[in-house]
Parts: structure tokens; C-alpha cells; sequence
């Protein structure tokens, strides 16, 4: 399969906001041979190039191996429509954390699905790509795979309203945690001095309330955090979804990267029980001495190495035997 010269093309949608988000789809030459394609989210405010353009590269890499590609701006960043309201970096970052740009990831697959009859999709992404990717995987089963790039399982701070972005089954999940801490009395004290987040709270008694009347029985409650801790509350929730539904995962890490400990230490480390007893499907390689975006050509080699390898044992289906390389 000769994809030396892949097809480039410019396009727009619309998300359902009525904002107009741009991006790129680069395609094998030819008729692309698979009903599945990778959406390469967009790491925190780098847009749709990635840092250093990392994403330009890992693209070449994937049309290669016969997958279609598309790169594309979330609302308020690079060329898409809408603003960002915040001030602070860290706060755009929180919010990217738990969800914001999740709708605009499912409008991307809407319009894919629409335009080009694609059925399954690989997400993947660096650091906000990637927990954008986790938490989209929980929500659409379409999503069949995520490789994902310094994900983080931790929040860059407190600003955002993680209630906006969750879905009423994720509520219903919540439900049951905070049902839980009733008896204690630090859960009561956080609550009457305004230091719990009151706002999902209300989502939580308003929709258990209408479960009671509806007589409907509530999920099994994800474990929760330390109050003062600053794990993702949304992250073990849609990890263990994706392991449930035996949905494959790649996480790649730079060696120097912190995020890579937090990532052992509040995810892996407090839900080691667990992981052991849920189906393999997930796959941690670290990249040792390298830093967060991968910023050498030999740990971007390791990184497209190790997910080349990944495509095949997973997807063999649906990417090339014998890959072209692309050009550097």
C-alpha cells in the first residue's frame, strides 16, 4: 500500500454549540481500507500541530499505516470559533481535566460517521488530548481504542465545575460515594462551611430524588478521593469503563515526566486490587529520561514504535502489515 503521498484536506464542522471548529484530515492515497479513524485531540492550548509538531509527525506515521487521520481545533483555540473564559492557564487546563472539550470530540466523530461512514474510532492525544480521549471513551462506545501520551490523572487546580460535564449515569455513580460519607462528620463540617463542590451536590440529591420516585436502582459507587487530594475525580470512573468493555489502551510516559508518578501513585497504586481483576486491557510504556511532549527524535521514535507495535496486536485488521515510512 503506497501512502508516501496521502491526501491533505482542509475541513470545517459545526459543534453543537453552533461554533465552527477547523482541523485537517489526512488520508492513505486511495481509498482508505478501514471503518475506523484516529481523532488526534489537541494537548491543552498547542491546537491541532501538538507541540513542536509532534502531532504533524505521529500523523504521517499513522497514514501510513493505512488509518485516516483527523487533527482539528476545539472550540476557543487556534482557528475554531468561541473563547475560553478564564484567566489563568491552570484553570483552562482544570476544565480541560474534567471534560470540557469531550462534546466538541463527539461532534468530530458525529461528523465522521456523517461525511465519511466511519463506525470506530482510536482516540488519542498528549496530556489534555489524552484525558479529553479517556473521559469521550467513557461516554461513546464507538470510541474502540485510545493511545494516549502523558495523561493525567490529576487536576491542575480546583476552578472548574466538574458537574457541567458529566453525564447523568456519572452523576448516579456519585450518588452513591456521597451517600456513603453521611456518617462522617469532616464530610458535614467541608459541606456547612462551602469547601465541598455544592453544585454537584445538588445535581446528585435533585437526580437521586427523581431515581426515588422512578423507583430505579443506582450503579456501584466509584471509590472516592481524599477530599484534599488533587486525583481526578472523573479519571477511575472512565478508566474502568474502557477495562470493562474490554476497549485496548496504550499510555506512553516520558521517564522524566511527573505525570508518570502520579499516575502509579494516585490511580494505579490505590486501585491495584481492581486492575488486577479486570480483563488486560490496558499497556504502560515509559520512555526512559524523557521529558512530558517528547521533544527528541529518538523518544518520538520510541513513542510511534511502541503504538506501531500496539495498532497490530490490537487492530491488525485495520492497519497496513508493512508500514512506508514516513518522511522526517
Amino acid at each position: 500500500m503506497k501512502s508516501s503521498t496521502p491526501k491533505q484536506t482542509p475541513v470545517t464542522f459545526v459543534n453543537r454549540q453552533g461554533l465552527t471548529l477547523f482541523g485537517v484530515l489526512e488520508e492513505p492515497a486511495g481509498a482508505p481500507s478501514t471503518d475506523i479513524a484516529v481523532l488526534l485531540l489537541s494537548p491543552g492550548v498547542k491546537m491541532r500541530v501538538g507541540p513542536q509538531g509532534l502531532y504533524r509527525r505521529i500523523s504521517r506515521e499513522l497514514v501510513a499505516l493505512g488509518l485516516p487521520v483527523l487533527r482539528f481545533d476545539f472550540y476557543g483555540l487556534g482557528d475554531s470559533e468561541g473563547a475560553l473564559p478564564e484567566e489563568l492557564l491552570r484553570d483552562v487546563y482544570n476544565h480541560i481535566e474534567v471534560g470540557r472539550f469531550v462534546d466538541d470530540t463527539v461532534d468530530a466523530m458525529d461528523w465522521m460517521q456523517k461525511t465519511r461512514g466511519t463506525k470506530r474510532f482510536l482516540l488519542s492525544g498528549l496530556c489534555g488530548g489524552a484525558i479529553t480521549a479517556l473521559l469521550a471513551g467513557e461516554r461513546d462506545s464507538r470510541v474502540a481504542g485510545l493511545f494516549g501520551i502523558g495523561l493525567t490523572a490529576v487536576l491542575a487546580s480546583r476552578a472548574a465545575d466538574a458537574s457541567r460535564y458529566m453525564t447523568e449515569g456519572q452523576v448516579k455513580d456519585w450518588r452513591g460515594a456521597y451517600a456513603r460519607k453521611l456518617l462522617n462528620p469532616k464530610a458535614w463540617y467541608r459541606l456547612l462551611t462551602l469547601q465541598s463542590d455544592n453544585r454537584l451536590i445538588g445535581r446528585i440529591v435533585g437526580q437521586a430524588f427523581r431515581q426515588y420516585v422512578l423507583r430505579q436502582s443506582a450503579a456501584p459507587p466509584p471509590a472516592a478521593p481524599p477530599a484534599d487530594d488533587n486525583a481526578n475525580p472523573r479519571f477511575p470512573s472512565a478508566f474502568f469503563r474502557m477495562l470493562s468493555s474490554k476497549r485496548p489502551m496504550l499510555l506512553v510516559f516520558g521517564g522524566s515526566d511527573r505525570l508518570q508518578w502520579e499516575f502509579e501513585e494516585k490511580f494505579v497504586a490505590r486501585h491495584r486490587e481492581r486492575l488486577a481483576s479486570m480483563p488486560p486491557f490496558y499497556q504502560v510504556h515509559v520512555v526512559p529520561d524523557a521529558n512530558h511532549v517528547l521533544s527528541t527524535d529518538a523518544w518520538q521514535r520510541e513513542m510511534l514504535d511502541v503504538t506501531r507495535t500496539w495498532l497490530r496486536r490490537h487492530f491488525s485488521r485495520d492497519v497496513a502489515r508493512e508500514a512506508v515510512a514516513a518522511s522526517a
